[in-house]
């Protein structure tokens, strides 16, 4: 009876420790990317208001009650199986003289609601078995369901190994590398949450272009995924919208040494002193005095791919090597008030430039100053030229093509005339459009300020304008920009109606639809533009800050997005 009991409490014990441990714990080192959910039964209740607000917008009563009990049943599912705990982990299987192929292995949780659910969909037939862990060989992939757990892989070696540890076997597992708990534990329990493992992903790639005798041209590429190291980030939904974290480990030991430098570079910002207060989104980066430069060898590298002619006619990379002698740490893209309606406005693809100006902090103001007109002038001309290349091209390839199914009967002269007529007209439309596009820019407080359109650059310059450091809104995100890697803010955007997408979704009808066929798109078209407006309109701004430790790079998020009605 002793025994018996002791027995009894050993395996309570063990079943308790096994619903406690966490399920990418047990999974095998070496992932390339996992993918994890960790109670999320309340985002997913979020998440299922929010899909049946639309289904009730877009379907209207009729029907509604049939979806609404189907979509009830899956959110519970959902709820008692991955809203509890699933991980979803993607490895590298195979041997270097045959290659490695990506292979697939998921668990998750279930209680009781959902477990009968997954059982219905398991045959019932022989399988094998790995301690007291069965499994069975279904469409492909290996599943199996016991102790509650469900389990799943394409590859039947890695769902034995990662049972095996289940089962107690010794054997290395993911959560004790440092590749991974690294950045993991930088971003702490999340909802939902996802890793890469670029410098994995690099030495898969490397082995996997050694096999196949590719030239070097692209070990720069694979030394620069390398150089990424490890990557995580998740996020949490809250009643008031969701918080996110994220932690990206850059590999010291990576060959590229000035992408280490630019990823892990950090600077006390001070361009929100100049930037307006009504600005309505800003990302700023801590810009790392390599990062032109290396942006110049991999626009050189690129160049000779170049149809168009335009990196030689820019002469960019030249530039960019140039203005690391000038330019400082701090970067900013602002979009300026009334950016967001312009997006959705429709009337004038370019129209949006009207709002787009970028910050950049000058370390040099007189070599900026005796750089700029030249560079300026040379960008605006590559962009004037820009149309001719394009036209060229694009005349040359279609005319071709055209001109071959006249020849075979497809096509009569005079529909071939007019598809000639609508290029020509499309690349005279294009060249208006470029013909708008010119790079201005100016000098204040030590900044470079650039834009696309001097309605952008007169609204920056401007001098009565509240700047955004002294904004009550801009404050209360009390966002640390001392030593930062970077931040972002945004604020709670104009309205958008429905009948603002609407006019937008019915520009890019056809315009030789029938009347008919316009009043159809419009029938459908209206409930979606419904329920888009709603699902933007919920959205209320967003703060983010990122720092850097040692070669780990962390950011924080909180994003005001509203769930109910």
């Amino acid at each position: 009876m002793k025994n018996l009991l002791t027995l009894t409490l050993l395996l309570t014990c063990v079943n308790a420790a096994a619903q406690t441990t966490r399920l990418a714990d047990q999974l095998p080192a070496g992932a390339l990317l996992t993918l994890e959910t960790h109670n999320a039964g309340a985002a997913i209740d979020r998440f299922a208001g929010l899909v049946g607000g639309v289904m009730k917008a877009a379907g209207g009563a009729q029907g509604l009650g049939d979806m609404t009990t189907e979509l009830g049943g899956m959110q519970q599912i959902l709820k008692s199986s991955v809203g509890k705990e699933a991980v979803l982990g993607v490895f590298s299987v195979g041997a270097a003289p045959q290659g490695f192929k990506p292979q697939l292995l998921a668990v998750t949780r279930v209680d009781e609601f959902s477990s009968e659910f997954f059982r219905s969909m398991i045959a019932k037939k022989p399988g094998a078995k790995v301690g007291l862990y069965p499994f069975v060989r279904q469409d492909g992939l290996f599943v199996g369901q016991a102790r509650g757990l469900v389990y799943l892989s394409s590859d039947k070696t890695l769902l034995m190994n990662y049972l095996a540890r289940l089962s107690g076997k010794v054997a290395p597992r993911l959560n004790r590398s440092a590749a991974y708990s690294t950045p993991t534990q930088a971003t702490g329990a999340q909802e939902f949450s996802l890793f890469f493992n670029f410098s994995a992903i690099a030495k898969l790639a490397h082995a996997q272009l050694a096999r196949v005798l590719l030239p070097r041209l692209l070990s720069p590429v694979v030394d620069a995924i390398d150089t990424l190291g490890q990557y995580a980030a998740g996020f949490s939904t809250t009643p008031t919208g969701l918080t996110a974290r994220s932690a990206h480990a850059a590999n010291a030991s990576g060959k590229d040494t000035p992408l280490y430098h630019i990823l892990t570079h950090s600077t006390d910002f001070g361009v929100q002193a100049l930037i307006p207060a009504s600005a309505e989104s800003v990302v700023a980066r801590a810009c790392a005095p390599e990062q032109s430069a290396y942006t110049a060898r991999w626009l050189t590298r690129i160049d000779l791919f170049d149809p168009f002619g335009f990196l030689t006619d820019s002469q960019l990379a030249s530039h960019l090597e140039q203005s690391s002698r000038y330019l400082a740490d701090e970067c900013a893209q602002v979009s300026l008030a009334g950016g967001m309606a312009a997006a959705y406005g429709g009337s004038d693809p370019l129209k949006a430039f009207d709002y787009s100006v970028t910050y950049q902090k000058v370390s040099d103001m007189a070599a900026a100053q005796a750089v700029m007109p030249e560079y300026a002038a040379t960008l605006n001309k590559a962009i004037a030229n820009l149309p001719k290349a394009l036209g060229t091209l694009i005349k040359s390839a279609n005319s071709a093509s055209m001109r071959g199914l006249a020849e075979e009967g497809g096509m009569s002269a005079l529909t071939f005339g007019a598809a000639t007529s609508g290029l020509s007209q499309s690349m005279k439309q294009l060249d208006a459009l470029l013909g708008r596009l010119k790079l201005v820019y100016a000098f204040k407080d030590g900044y470079l300020i650039t834009a696309y359109s001097p309605v952008a650059l007169a609204a920056a310059l401007a001098d009565t304008a509240p700047r955004l450091a002294d904004d009550a809104a801009f404050q209360a995100a009390q966002l640390d920009l001392s030593a930062s890697a970077g931040w972002q803010y945004a604020r709670a955007p104009q309205k958008v109606s429905s009948a603002q997408l609407m006019k937008l979704f019915t520009k890019s009808l056809p315009a030789n639809s029938s009347g008919r066929d316009q009043q159809e798109m419009s029938s459908v078209l209206k409930p979606v533009s419904a329920v888009m407006s709603d699902l933007i309109n919920r959205y209320g701004g967003m703060a983010s800050q990122s720092s850097v430790t040692n070669n780990l790079v962390t950011s924080q998020s909180s994003v005001a997005y509203r769930w109910g009605k």
